[in-house]
């Protein structure tokens, strides 16, 4: 059906006909006021708005298609309705929606944001058992048709925009998605490639991973990439850390959970429980490592082992997972096939050499907001956190620091001194892991893992 819209939308793009028509007009300039400079200064806003938008009313995929002349997005939602679009162009002038329907209000701020790049057009379809509309947009102009029920539950939407003349290429557009969608929910595919999830990167060798994971809705949480696809030297799964002598980018990679408590805003952090790492080796892989275990590392093995087995080669994985949130949609996971990857509150990656300030990215309806700059124990830390509590200005992409941020940021920094001690205790085995002494020095200055804070 979302293919067939597609097709629709790109006749009526270049169709004089007209079922029905009218003209309106939006006051840019009290718009601006209202939504911000900042959702109309980045020409990718109305993209990322548009994800939100799909995300709040309830899919779990979103399909980018880009072709030479037009970029369209493609969902299904179950939030959305052909009800509440018998009319856009008195829609388009209540610029901020309504805050009880959010999945809308986010919608209305994407067509505001694509109509200020002035594109040759803008097209807007959605069908569900109800019926449908369709509308194309050419300046000042709107043509709206009507469209036959389809039997399929939920509602199939399709969005496309055509820019102007001298456009070459939608290179920022899939920058965009790369980066804010990096631990969305939703599956976006640009092409039918997957961009999501992915590791956010934060220079070179990382430090610290420290994961928050949830027993809460995952459409709720960061959803994160296969643990196998940034490996640790040293893991803390609960209890203190245990080393394997497997390669890895990062040097300590810890697991925490948290429990809500009534009238607690925040997340009292506890070790999550033990997971025993068990290990492995190419053999067993062959034959299929145990049922319901998950593979957190595999590769060869670090040269300097005295015990154990050692056959140069070896797999790390726990198992009984399912005691936390994992991902609806299971996701490739190289060699161990489609896996259902982890879900988590917060997630907190420090390189070894910091790039800039640390940073809290907050995660809200699947997009990560503009980043603010915090206070930690450890240096250039990013702080990924999925909370949906946070204010935002109007634009719904730059957080408001306010009392709730100040909360996490204090939360933050606790969990980051937290890892200090164990940082240190890894590190005075830094030989193993490539570290001279002198390097492990200049980490110890450089984060302060001498000093809490």
């Amino acid at each position: 059906m979302s293919e067939d819209l597609a097709l629709y939308l790109d006749r009526l793009a270049h169709e004089g006909e007209r079922d029905s028509h009218g003209t309106f007009s939006v006051d840019y300039v009290k718009a601006l006021e209202k939504l911000s400079a900042r959702l109309f200064s980045d020409p990718t806003s109305w993209l990322i708005k548009l994800v939100q938008a799909a995300v709040s009313s309830g899919t779990r995929q979103l399909e980018v298609r880009s072709h030479r002349d037009r970029l369209e997005v493609h969902f299904n939602s179950s939030g959305l309705s052909s009800e509440s679009f018998h009319d856009l162009q008195a829609l388009l002038h209540d610029p901020l929606g309504n805050e009880e329907q959010p999945a809308l209000a986010h919608f209305l701020r994407a067509f505001h944001a694509a109509r200020v790049a002035r594109p040759q057009s803008l097209g807007w379809a959605i069908v569900d058992q109800q019926g449908g509309f369709s509308y194309m947009v050419h300046g000042e102009e709107i043509q709206r048709h009507m469209l036959p029920a389809q039997e399929a539950a939920g509602a199939t939407c399709v969005f496309s925009l055509r820019p102007q003349a001298g456009k070459v290429g939608w290179a920022e557009e899939q920058k965009a998605l790369t980066g804010r969608c990096a631990l969305s929910p939703a599956s976006i595919r640009w092409d039918k490639r997957p961009l999501n999830p992915a590791v956010p990167q934060v220079g070179g060798q990382c430090l610290l991973d420290r994961l928050y994971l949830s027993r809460e809705a995952g459409d709720k949480l960061l959803h994160l990439p296969h643990l196998t696809e940034f490996p640790s030297l040293v893991y803390d799964l609960g209890h203190g850390y245990k080393d394997h002598y497997s390669y890895g980018q990062t040097v300590l990679h810890q697991w925490r959970s948290y429990m809500a408590r009534a009238g607690h805003q925040l997340w009292d952090s506890q070790p999550a429980p033990d997971f025993q790492i068990l290990e492995s080796d190419v053999a067993q892989e062959l034959f299929g490592i145990p049922k319901n275990a998950y593979a957190i590392n595999h590769g060869s093995i670090r040269a300097g082992r005295l015990e154990g087995r050692n056959n140069f080669y070896q797999i790390l994985y726990v198992q009984y997972l399912r005691n936390f949130t994992m991902a609806a949609e299971p996701v490739r996971q190289g060699r161990f096939g489609l896996q259902h990857p982890l879900c988590a509150r917060a997630w907190l990656r420090c390189p070894v050499t910091p790039v800039g300030d640390s940073r809290l990215l907050l995660q809200v309806d699947g997009v990560l907001l503009d980043p603010l700059p915090i206070e930690l124990g450890l240096a250039g830390v990013r702080a990924f956190v999925a909370d949906g509590t946070v204010q935002t200005d109007l634009s719904g992409l730059v957080p408001v620091r306010n009392e709730r941020i100040q909360e996490l940021e204090r939360w933050l920094l606790l969990e980051s001194n937290l890892s200090k001690k164990d940082l240190r205790k890894a590190l005075r085995w830094g030989n193993k892991y490539g570290l001279n002494e002198a390097a492990v020095q200049r980490i110890t200055e450089v984060h302060k893992l001498d000093q809490d804070s």
